[in-house]
């Protein structure tokens, strides 16, 4: 078996056209690379060199040889490099699940920060509901996923990185537009819209918890086959209201009101969620900025969060999940 050394030691044999010349700047003997010489030509069973008094030249076999060589230690090389830069996390792939819009807030600012600092690693973005990202995540689809409160698989760990303010959001003309904050009674008798796909159903789910401990706090859901920006749409010409995080707002709307409420429960905690067992440098990179940019620095397991939790049934709960600080005595 030819080794890659006494390919190294050929070529500089071939550039140098001299044995001697060739062991200098090796630092080797030059019966070694004459030992060289003779292995590789009993492996191929062909002469490569031709001895002259001046020194040594390429013959034809040789010169086929190192070519080809050559590009196999081209790309070896190449995929050494390759290697330690995935193994560091610096390039691969990450999928990832959400169900917030891109357009602003913690989550925009997260991945385009990674993506700065990691310009090789390909982020693949699928949009979808909160259980089915949560599976997805556990059979090891998707790498991570950010979403708001749900059932904590056992297989997965998990951290709450951000809250979001919620937002009643009408039509300019609508009655509430001009109040400068709402409470949750005040969507009585109103017409809510929510999408049929995500984020829908955690936005239902949302609503019908808080307005349950409401009297006499009658409200209809309509629930549209439709985009979250066509529903925003319909609630600009006046088709209903409907309820929104902040990251969902268009910037410079001038046809909607994005009306702050006035009560305790009025946010939203988002978490990301990932499979204990995903070796994938790349998204251990991604788990640590997310806590940097959380104000929350990693050290040791602390803030790897047990995933014997459970976050919440009603899909945006908000219930507080408290991620260790940073001085916890279980830092490794």
């Amino acid at each position: 078996m030819i080794e890659l050394r006494q390919l190294h030691q050929l070529i500089a044999i071939a550039e140098f056209r001299s044995l001697r010349a060739a062991a200098e700047a090796l630092d080797v003997q030059q019966s070694t690379l004459s030992r060289t010489v003779r292995a590789i030509e009993d492996e191929l069973g062909a002469i490569l060199l031709d001895r002259r008094h001046s020194g040594v030249e390429l013959t034809e076999a040789g010169q086929a040889f190192l070519r080809e060589a050559k590009s196999a230690i081209e790309l070896l090389e190449r995929a050494q490099r390759h290697a330690r830069l995935a193994g560091r996390g610096k390039t691969g792939s990450l999928t990832i699940g959400i169900q917030t819009s891109l357009g602003t807030g913690f989550l925009k600012d997260l991945l385009r920060r990674y993506a700065t600092a990691h310009p090789q690693v390909l982020l693949s973005v699928v949009d979808g509901a909160t259980r089915e990202h949560v599976r997805l995540v556990a059979a090891g689809s998707l790498d991570i996923a950010f979403v708001t409160d749900c059932e904590i698989p056992s297989n997965c760990d998990y951290a709450q990185l951000w809250q979001e303010e919620v937002f009643v959001v009408t039509s300019k003309t609508h009655a509430l537009s001009g109040m400068p904050a709402v409470s949750w009674s005040s969507m009585r008798h109103e017409r809510v819209l929510v999408t049929v796909a995500a984020p829908g159903p955690e936005v239902e789910a949302f609503i019908r918890g808080v307005l349950a401990a409401e009297d006499d706090c009658d409200f209809k859901v309509d629930r549209i086959d439709a985009t979250q920006e066509m529903l925003l749409d319909l609630v600009a010409l006046n088709q209903g209201i409907t309820v929104a995080v902040s990251s969902w707002q268009r910037p410079d709307d001038r046809e909607l009101s994005y009306l702050p409420v006035n009560e305790p429960k009025n946010s939203v905690a988002f978490n990301a969620i990932w499979n204990r067992a995903n070796g994938n440098p790349a998204l251990r990179r991604l788990i640590t900025a997310a806590h940097i940019c959380a104000g929350r620095h990693r050290r040791g397991t602390s803030d790897w969060l047990s995933a014997q939790h459970s976050i919440g049934q009603d899909g945006m709960s908000g219930q507080q999940v408290v991620i260790p600080s940073k001085g916890s005595s279980r830092d490794g």
